[in-house]
């Protein structure tokens, strides 16, 4: 549990001014070069300083096509509403399971600031119990990688469907050779390859398609040894969304914002497993006391072979058009031992949700086996 008083503070005691941002007529070609220039998903549309939408290159990437002329207004979504007097915790849940890394805070129509997840991280950075909270207790296990061969199209595919803006790159032997992030992806927007070709107009852009490798870079990495205050230092001191432990050269871990602010989401110690649902909203036809009956039952098999001292399910929907109820559900078990993260996507929620959770009962299993054998 962290300190009390961090559950009691407001969104504006930490926001941050509104820097950059768009107007409903600007072309996306501008928007996209703001977004490189500064690192960042997101950019409020706003006119006379009313709020009337927000761009995200999540959003922008997945148009095949789209000419960079074209009004910033045909790109815009409507964000969460977000006010200076909400909660912090409140706060850092809107941006988890929407999986937004900023968003704007207003009041009615009017933009006040910027709320970030680095903007939370940093307002937790100095509590004491990141210091004494090893790095194992928070980190994937199973981070998302893709090998330096690949092209950039697989690669941003695999960053929309693992909702981060970084994603590892490794060998053909498994070895880490770096990562690339989505301001790389931005460079080839930027610069469009022409063609004319049947069913296409003249001179629409296509992006063009080369190998991970020529994107990667090397960043500053973690070892197990660390604790979480070392991953908020680095994440922080480097601007990076995303840090990975290594054991030699060998990726074992990573560890995101998001990662870190589950920390703050997880609330005070209660009895029994602590269980936390993210993305609710997104969850149709489900209320929270049905969820949290479901992910019990599921928690169950796994109590019945090692204890269990928190449950973190992350639900994101997929809004495509070919699979509007498709679903990735994340689940992240705390045990004595271990911290296991295991992801599923299913059209049916439930199903989703089992499937992540025998996955997780089978690891356990094996584990209780394997220590039986060795004893």
């Amino acid at each position: 549990m962290l300190s009390p008083e961090i559950y009691h503070r407001k969104v504006a005691d930490f926001m941050s001014g509104v820097e950059i941002s768009v107007e409903p007529l600007d072309p996306i070609s501008e928007a996209l070069g703001k977004m490189k220039k500064n690192r960042l998903s997101e950019l409020p549309v706003m006119e006379k300083g009313n709020l009337k939408g927000l761009i995200t290159f999540r959003n922008l990437a997945r148009r095949r096509k789209m000419p960079l002329f074209a009004h910033v207004k045909s790109f815009m979504i409507s964000p969460p509403r977000i006010r200076p007097t909400d909660r912090i915790p409140q706060t850092a849940e809107r941006l988890v399971t929407r999986d937004f890394r900023s968003l704007p805070v207003t009041v009615k129509d009017q933009v006040k600031g910027m709320i970030s997840r680095r903007d939370i991280i940093n307002a937790i950075s100095d509590l004491k119990e990141l210091s004494e909270m090893p790095i194992e207790t928070i980190m994937n296990f199973g981070p998302t990688t893709v090998e330096q061969d690949v092209g950039m199209k697989k690669a941003l595919m695999m960053m929309e469907l693992s909702g981060e803006t970084t994603i590892a790159v490794v060998d053909n032997r498994g070895h880490f050779k770096g990562s690339i992030n989505t301001s790389d992806v931005v460079a080839l927007f930027e610069k469009p390859q022409f063609k004319k070709s049947r069913g296409d107009f003249h001179g629409e852009s296509t992006i063009r398609d080369r190998e991970v490798g020529s994107f990667t870079t090397y960043p500053k990495t973690l070892n197990r040894s660390d604790s979480v205050k070392r991953a908020v230092d680095l994440i922080l001191g480097e601007r990076m969304d995303l840090a990975y432990i290594l054991e030699g050269d060998r990726l074992v871990g990573s560890v995101s914002e998001v990662d870190i602010l589950e920390v703050l989401l997880r609330g005070p110690v209660t009895g029994g497993p602590l269980i936390q649902v993210a993305g609710l909203e997104d969850a149709k036809m489900l209320d929270a006391s049905e969820l949290q009956t479901i992910i019990s039952k599921a928690l169950s098999k796994v109590e019945k072979l090692t204890p269990v001292s928190s449950v973190t399910v992350r639900i994101r929907h997929h809004h495509h058009r070919e699979d509007d109820d498709k679903y990735t559900v994340n689940i992240k078990v705390t045990t004595p031992d271990h911290v296991i993260s295991r992801e599923s996507y299913d059209y049916d929620l439930l199903a989703a949700i089992g499937n992540a959770f025998g996955t997780i009962e089978k690891q356990v299993r094996k584990e209780r086996s394997k220590r039986k054998s060795n004893r």
